[in-house]
C-alpha cells in the first residue's frame, strides 16, 4: 500500500464548486502538489492557477484523487477515479447512499485501493502531505506538533480537537486519519489501525470510536489492539448520554448506534478496560492515558 507524500500528485474531483475550490486553496497551501481538477463541462477553466479538465481521463495522470461532488454523483466520480488508476482516493461527499457507500468500498477492494469516506475530512502526515481539511487551514504552520502518534477517528471534528489537545500538552503526531461517519467507509478503524502499525515512525496510536463501531466489539471480545499496533493504544469511546436514548437509531454520524442487543456505553468501557486496554470517556482523560504512553 503506497500512501500520499509530498511528491505525490492529486486532482479534485469537483475542483470549481465552492467546497472544491476551498479544498484546492487549503491544500495547496499546505504544500500539496495538486496537478489539475476536474469536473464535466468545465474544462479549460482554471482555479487556484491549476487547470480544469472535463474528466479524469484527460487530466494529468494521478496518484491521488479528492472528491468532493454531490452525493448522487459520488459513487460516479470515485469508479472514474479508480479506472484511470488512482489507487488512493479520499471522499469528502456527505450523505452518500449507503448502497452507493457500500459499492464504493467493495470496487476499492477489488482494486486494492485506499479509500478514506465517504464524509472524511481527510488525511494528514507529518511532514510530508495533508490531504483534505484535516488539520484546519495551516495545519503544518507550528499549532500541531509534529511526533509519533498516530491518531484515527470516525469524527473529523474530534479529529482535529484531539490534534490540538494533545499538542496542547507537548504530544505530538506524526499521522491522523479521519475515516468518515458512515455506516459504511471505506476503510474502517481496524484497518486503519493496521496503516498506522505499517509505519515506522508511528510509535503509538490514539482511536477515538463511537458507539456502534466493530472495532469495539472486537476490543471487547478479547483483540488486544497491541498484537496489531506493535505500541501503545489508548480508545476514546464517548457518549455515555446515549444509555438514557432509544436504541436502535443513528445519533450525530449515522454510524453511531447503540444496538438493541450491545451493552451500555459506560458498560463498554469497562469491557474494554478489563481487557488490559486504556478507554477513555473525555479529551482530557484520554490525553492523560496517552500522556502515561510515556513513562
Amino acid at each position: 500500500m503506497t500512501l500520499p507524500n509530498a511528491a505525490s500528485k492529486i486532482i479534485i474531483q469537483g475542483m470549481t464548486g465552492r467546497e472544491g475550490s476551498r479544498m484546492a486553496r487549503w491544500m495547496i497551501a499546505s504544500g500539496a502538489n495538486i496537478v489539475a481538477g476536474v469536473t464535466p463541462g468545465k474544462g479549460g477553466q482554471e482555479v487556484e492557477s491549476r487547470p480544469i479538465f472535463d474528466s479524469v481521463k484527460e487530466a494529468p495522470a494521478a496518484d491521488v484523487s479528492c472528491i468532493v461532488v454531490p452525493s448522487a454523483h459520488a459513487l460516479s466520480a470515485v469508479k472514474e477515479a479508480l479506472s484511470a488508476g488512482i489507487r488512493f482516493i479520499h471522499v469528502l461527499t456527505e450523505n452518500v447512499p449507503l448502497h452507493d457507500a457500500v459499492e464504493m468500498r467493495r470496487r476499492a477492494k477489488e482494486k486494492q485501493a485506499t479509500l478514506f469516506g465517504p464524509a472524511s475530512v481527510g488525511y494528514l502526515r507529518f511532514p510530508d502531505v495533508r490531504i483534505g481539511y484535516l488539520g484546519g487551514e495551516h495545519p503544518f504552520s507550528g499549532k500541531i506538533k509534529e511526533g509519533d502518534i498516530a491518531l484515527i477517528s470516525t469524527s473529523g471534528g474530534m479529529t482535529n480537537e484531539l490534534m490540538a489537545a494533545l499538542s496542547r500538552s507537548g504530544l505530538g503526531i506524526r499521522l491522523a486519519i479521519a475515516i468518515g461517519g458512515g455506516q459504511v467507509v471505506g476503510t474502517n478503524l481496524t484497518e486503519a489501525i493496521a496503516i498506522a502499525k505499517a509505519d515506522p515512525e508511528v510509535k503509538r496510536i490514539g482511536v477515538f470510536a463511537e458507539p456502534g463501531q466493530p472495532l469495539l466489539r472486537e476490543l471487547r471480545r478479547g483483540w488486544h489492539p497491541s498484537s496489531a499496533t506493535g505500541g501503545p493504544f489508548v480508545v476514546m469511546l464517548p457518549g455515555t448520554a446515549l444509555d438514557l436514548l432509544p436504541r436502535g437509531l443513528p445519533y450525530g454520524h449515522t454510524g453511531t448506534i447503540l444496538g438493541e442487543d450491545e451493552p451500555t456505553v459506560r458498560a463498554t468501557r469497562e469491557e474494554i478496560r478489563k481487557q488490559g486496554i486504556a478507554c477513555a470517556a473525555t479529551v482530557p482523560e484520554f490525553v492523560s492515558m496517552v500522556k502515561q504512553t510515556y513513562a
